[in-house]
């Protein structure tokens, strides 16, 4: 099986060392799964940070397969939020290897995505119903992350970076640490989160019915789960315009805080920024100039 560039260049750039001795032995980790399951494992998707690809199952099932670069949490937290979701909304999981990782799970017929659907508010609303179906009170026991750990993030990059970094300023990073700080502090309800929830991870299940994929699995205010959405799917003009008709559509059908889902994104848009730069060395345009519009709405 032949992998795309661009997807070994992704997996060496964010593992390094760890993420080329996995491309080594990608072609036997692909034989023990087929071997393990019985499946025979066909091309995969568009793939990103991930193998994922169909598979058929001896019984005549089609299952996914999904392989992760093990060596850190990802995977534990993505099969705790699978456990926890329990297939509310979501593709169910099948089976798991966390020492090898690998997931087995739903395959989600006819496969489209989100981001099929060009019409903004369309592609929001049914978004909506997912986070319906989705967002959990917190549970007691979790060993899931929380939105609270990421303000140390805030304060280590500040202090790595005191001039900032790239077209992050040491005045957005001083006012976004304050910023995540008093939103975390202030807090009324705490919920189990999707943690990457977008168009691309979203998909038809059924008539009329959408399902997520891919959790990260994060304990948080759900006014956070929204800021990943907010950075696809933008237009090249009125980004602006399509942001605010989809904050204004959060806001209604969710009893969302507008004032709150704009600080959060304001923060979030400035950690991915961090982390495009951590990853491939610089930050994509779309980025930066939704980091701008989230500051200048904060101000307003």
């Amino acid at each position: 099986m032949m992998l795309p560039e661009k997807f070994i260049y992704t997996i060496k750039s964010v593992h390094k060392e760890h993420g080329e001795r996995w491309l080594r032995k990608f072609p036997d980790l692909i034989k023990e799964c087929e071997e393990q399951w019985s499946i025979k494992v066909l091309s995969p998707y568009e793939l990103s940070y991930n193998f994922v690809a169909p598979v058929l199952h001896k019984d005549g099932r089609r299952m996914v397969l999904k392989l992760v670069v093990p060596g850190n949490d990802a995977l534990h937290n993505e099969v705790e939020a699978l456990t926890l979701f329990d297939g509310d909304g979501i593709a169910k999981m099948i089976d798991y290897d966390l020492n090898k990782g690998l997931m087995l799970l739903e395959c989600i017929e006819p496969g489209v995505k989100l981001s099929s659907i060009k019409d903004n508010k369309q592609a929001t609303m049914i978004i909506t119903k997912v986070m319906k179906k989705l967002w959990k009170p917190a549970p007691r026991n979790t060993k899931l992350p929380t939105i609270f750990q990421r303000i140390d993030e805030f304060s280590n990059i500040r202090k790595t970076y005191p001039n900032g970094i790239g077209p992050i300023t040491k005045e957005m990073l001083m006012e976004a640490e304050i910023l995540y700080a008093h939103l975390g502090s202030t807090i009324n309800q705490l919920s189990l989160l999707h943690g990457d929830l977008h168009h691309y991870n979203v998909l038809p299940s059924g008539k009329e019915s959408w399902v997520a994929i891919d959790p990260k699995g994060l304990i948080g205010e759900k006014e956070y789960d929204v800021t990943q959405y907010m950075l696809n799917e933008l237009p090249e003009q009125n980004v602006e315009e399509t942001i605010t008709e989809r904050l204004e559509l959060f806001a209604k059908q969710l009893h969302l805080s507008k004032e709150r889902m704009i600080k959060w994104c304001f923060c979030h848009t400035i950690l991915s920024c961090y982390w495009d730069i951590e990853d491939f060395g610089k930050a994509s345009m779309k980025s930066v100039i939704v980091m701008n519009i989230f500051r200048k709405m904060k101000n307003m």
